[in-house]
């Protein structure tokens, strides 16, 4: 039922009273009862945004020591490349005492992974 929902429920031209909107469904998945559940055990992948005067480090950092993935938006900076040049710099060289690895998604998105963990830029 719940991939009915997600994959429209019905013929096309057909409108479904189960319309889904799967951001808010994806982001139910991971609150009960009104709270975040974290547990050190896992990993998380956690979408991040850095401010346009680059603040937010120190949250792409604590991530990383908690050995979770994060994508990094970087699109407020954009209009500043000195300014995201630097910070990737930084975030370059912090994952490089980590033990971690940076990438680019796109112009926007930053993958940065922890300890352990490699990112695969192009496989031939």
């Amino acid at each position: 039922m719940v991939f009915r929902k997600l994959l429209g429920g019905g013929k096309s031209g057909q409108g479904t009273v189960d319309e889904v909107d799967i951001e808010d469904y994806l982001n139910d998945l991971s609150v009960r009862d009104g709270k975040i559940i974290e547990s050190d055990d896992i990993t998380y992948v956690k979408p991040l945004d850095l401010d346009s005067t680059g603040k937010g480090i120190g949250n792409v950092l604590a991530e990383l020591e908690k050995r979770n993935v994060v994508v990094l938006n970087v699109k407020s900076l954009s209009s500043n490349k000195v300014l995201l040049k630097s910070v990737v710099k930084d975030l370059r060289e912090a994952c490089m005492e980590m033990d971690g690895d940076i990438g680019r998604i796109s112009e926007e998105k930053i993958l940065i992974v922890p300890q352990g963990m490699r990112i695969v830029s192009k496989i031939n």
